[in-house]
Order: structure tokens, then C-alpha cells, then sequence
């Protein structure tokens, strides 16, 4: 029903993704060691096998301490704009948020009330929009950067439900804007409606726009056997950005 998350009327929360490909990490990490090693050698600074072991050794360590350091939040938020990472890397996402999330359950809704003779007759492919189908969900949206993996908690206006992403790839193909490519899991704790289910998977992408809005669409397999799985949009805003 909702990116991340959602109840009917409009809920989520809780998603962790993944920020960094850690089969990426590791090649790139294997190459600080080899390349400075390599150099070292061209430079005659290596001549035996224990050359090589003891200065690999001291690589590993420098880079299991640089690891260590860029795992503290600000650290790597220091390191993010010093080396004007928004440019090159990926933009800072890192903070507190607010989004609007618009679903198409209304529309769904009305052809489920039809269908069952409880509401008048619905075309949806010629039926105008109503205020009710584009009703629009609140959410504070509170989002974690950290060297391999981003923390996204999204909390809408009087929920419980918690959400948590199977898989999310960061992408930046330029000249086009960057990307947050998402599938999640929602189970929620609570009774549901009978057009609603207890658990269910969605997918959704969202991009960073110009101005530092989150903007993309989602879709679900919420109740999808009964053909009421759900899609929608997502704006989300920063309220106040990650202290450095």
C-alpha cells in the first residue's frame, strides 16, 4: 500500500537498505592493499617476502582503523563533504524528514464497493479525481548513513507497522539524477482489514532530485491475489540535515 510501508490509511515504518555493495567493498579494499604494495616494490622500497608481509600488514591495519573511524556517523559525514563526496559519490541523505505519500488505494477501494454492490457504479479508466483519491499520508521519515549500510525509519501519522528492505541498490548514472532502487518486507503486528493482509512485499524507486527531494513511485503485491495490490507516490523533504 505504501513505499516502505502503510496501512490502508496511510502507514510505515522502520526500513533498513543496504548503502553499499559489499562484493564492490571488498574488491576495492583488496586494491588499497595491492596497489600501495605494488608501489612500494616499483620504488625498491620491498625486496623480500617479508617486506611484502610486514607492509601489508601495516596497510591492513591503517585500513582497519580508517574502517573503524569512518564507521562513526560524523566521521564519514566530514570525510562526505570535505572530498565534496555529493558530487562524485552519492548525495548526503543523512538526517530527519518529512514525506507525502499518495496511494492509489481510494480508486481500488471504490471498485472493490462496486464490485460487491455496496457503492455506485466506477470507471476508473473515466471517473475524475476525487479529493479522497488523492489523499495524501504524512510521515516522519528519519535517515542513517553509515560506510556500508543506510538506516531509512519511516514512521507515518498514527501507525505501528514496521518495514524493512530484502534489497536496495544506490545508483548514479549521470547526467541522470541519482537513485534508490528498494524491495521491502511489511509485517504488521496488529489486526487487519479484510482488504488488507498481515504481510506483504512492495518495490519502489525514488530519486534525488535538484533541490534535495526524495520523488519516486512504489508498488505492492499487497493482497494481489484478490487484485488489490496497491501503487503510489513519494515526496519526501528534509526537516534538518545529520550534524557533521
Amino acid at each position: 500500500m505504501r513505499p516502505f510501508s502503510g496501512r490502508r490509511d496511510g502507514s510505515g515504518k522502520c526500513v533498513v537498505i543496504l548503502a553499499l555493495n559489499r562484493s564492490i567493498m571488498l574488491t576495492i579494499l583488496v586494491a588499497l592493499v595491492l596497489a600501495p604494495v605494488a608501489i612500494l616494490v616499483g620504488f625498491d622500497v620491498v625486496r623480500t617476502p617479508a617486506d611484502i608481509l610486514k607492509w601489508s600488514s601495516r596497510i591492513v591495519s591503517f585500513l582497519t582503523c580508517l574502517s573503524l573511524l569512518l564507521s562513526w556517523t560524523p566521521a564519514l559525514r566530514f570525510v562526505h563533504w570535505i572530498t565534496l563526496g555529493r558530487l562524485w559519490w552519492y548525495p548526503w541523505i543523512g538526517g530527519e524528514w518529512r514525506a507525502e505519500i499518495r496511494s492509489n488505494w481510494p480508486k481500488i477501494e471504490r471498485l472493490y464497493e462496486a464490485a460487491k454492490g455496496n457503492g455506485r457504479r466506477f470507471d476508473a479508466l473515466t471517473e475524475p479525481i476525487t479529493e479522497a483519491d488523492a489523499k495524501i499520508t504524512g510521515a516522519n521519515v528519519t535517515i542513517k548513513v553509515g560506510l556500508f549500510e543506510i538506516e531509512i525509519e519511516i514512521v507515518p501519522d498514527g501507525t505501528e507497522r514496521c518495514s524493512t528492505t530484502d534489497y536496495v541498490r544506490p545508483s548514479w548514472a549521470k547526467p541522470e539524477r541519482p537513485k534508490l532502487s528498494y524491495v521491502y518486507t511489511q509485517v504488521d503486528p496488529l489486526p487487519v482489514a479484510p482488504t488488507d493482509t498481515r504481510m506483504h512485499s512492495g518495490a519502489g524507486i525514488v530519486q534525488v532530485m535538484s533541490n534535495g527531494e526524495l520523488r519516486g513511485e512504489y508498488w505492492t503485491n499487497r493482497k494481489g491475489e484478490n487484485g488489490l495490490n496497491t501503487s503510489g507516490t513519494i515526496i519526501i523533504r528534509r526537516v534538518s540535515e545529520e550534524a557533521v
